[in-house]
């Protein structure tokens, strides 16, 4: 059986993960629906990705990869999951130019998705989650989950996440998350919305 090494993120491997992150989420339905065009969205995501992993994420050390960077997944910790006006207003030169004439699309979809986000009780927040759509089944989100869902359960502290493809459900159903709600956004896709509370020993 193969171990899967997950460690911290270090800031020179996010070109590589954002790509890899593309790729990941080149299929999925809401981001289809804010990116039609294939091309488009296949340079646009690594933008969005690396903006995210930079500006929101690696000021924590709750970023996770694998050691053959073919995974990632991007957590806040409890009280920094929203975006601030200065993490707005610093990403938003490459997030324009990335989504072009798609911005506001986007930015509606988005925060849409965002808006029913629970304020209370304090939670640990997965933005982002993804590995390489050839190394599917491997087992690698699975460990990219582990440390902090460790930290939730050795904290008392719960969960929460936005699933925007219905095939990922049981992944987090087996992770202890269940879904509180729904959003369907107005180009159609919906995201699901899913709470963990914490596991006793």
């Amino acid at each position: 059986m193969v171990t899967t090494t997950v460690r911290l993120v270090k800031p020179e491997e996010v070109p590589a993960l954002s790509a890899m992150l593309g790729r990941a989420f080149e299929a999925d339905p809401i981001f289809r629906a804010i990116l039609p065009d294939d091309a488009h969205r296949a340079r646009a995501l690594p933008v969005l990705f690396a903006e995210w992993m930079t500006r929101l994420h690696l000021k924590h050390p709750t970023t996770y990869t694998t050691d053959d960077l073919a995974a990632a997944a991007m957590w806040s910790p409890p009280g920094a999951w929203g975006i601030g006006v200065l993490d707005l207003a610093g990403m938003a030169p490459a997030m324009l130019g990335a989504l072009g004439m798609r911005a506001f699309t986007g930015l509606r979809v988005l925060h849409a998705i965002e808006a029913p986000h629970p304020k209370t009780p304090e939670h640990y927040y997965l933005r982002v989650i993804g590995c390489e759509p050839t190394r599917q089944g491997e087992g690698l989100g699975a460990a990219l989950l582990r440390p902090v869902l460790a930290q939730c359960d050795a904290e008392g502290m719960p969960a929460y996440l936005e699933s925007s493809n219905e095939m990922n459900l049981s992944f987090y159903r087996r992770h202890g998350f269940r879904e509180t709600g729904e959003v369907v956004t107005h180009l159609g896709p919906k995201s699901w919305l899913m709470w963990r509370d914490p596991r006793s020993s």
